[in-house]
């Protein structure tokens, strides 16, 4: 069975999402680092519950968020937001965003504290010239088809 999809809407400020993402994540050791531990929490959660071991699951959060987020970032662009370096950094006033992972609580976070270790391994070589097989992959299977 096909499932439902929501129409994409194009969003009203393109540029606060590459503001949003090139910001200090809430945990920088977190590869590809995301501000928000609450998504990445129940983004693992989900995926354990449907089954995905702890490796698999961490796998799945890298190859989905490192495509959302590239493809974000490229449809900010073309509709006009600045992708590039911050010339200065952004003030983020009395928010209280660690600077340091040794400061973060991961109490309320207990799939990401059991993880911490495969959640911070660098992978992104192999993982890049992984999706870029798989690419492959699927255009050589529209050549046939």
């Amino acid at each position: 069975m096909a499932r439902a999809r929501r129409p994409i809407t194009r969003p009203r400020s393109p540029q606060v999402f590459p503001l949003i993402a090139t910001r200090h994540p809430a945990a920088p050791w977190l590869r590809p680092p995301l501000r928000s531990l609450r998504v990445v929490e129940d983004f693992l959660s989900t995926l354990i519950s449907r089954g995905f071991d702890d490796a698999r699951a961490v796998e799945a959060y890298r190859a989905f968020s490192s495509f959302l987020l590239g493809h974000l970032l490229l449809e900010a662009s073309l509709l006009g937001a600045q992708t590039g370096p911050a010339e200065e950094p952004l003030d983020e006033g009395e928010s209280d965003v660690p600077n340091a992972d040794q400061n973060l609580d991961l109490d309320d976070f207990p799939h990401i504290r059991r993880l911490e270790a495969r959640l911070s391994e660098d992978h992104a070589t192999a993982e890049f010239d992984q999706a870029l097989e798989d690419l492959l992959d699927r255009l050589d299977r529209f050549i046939t088809e």
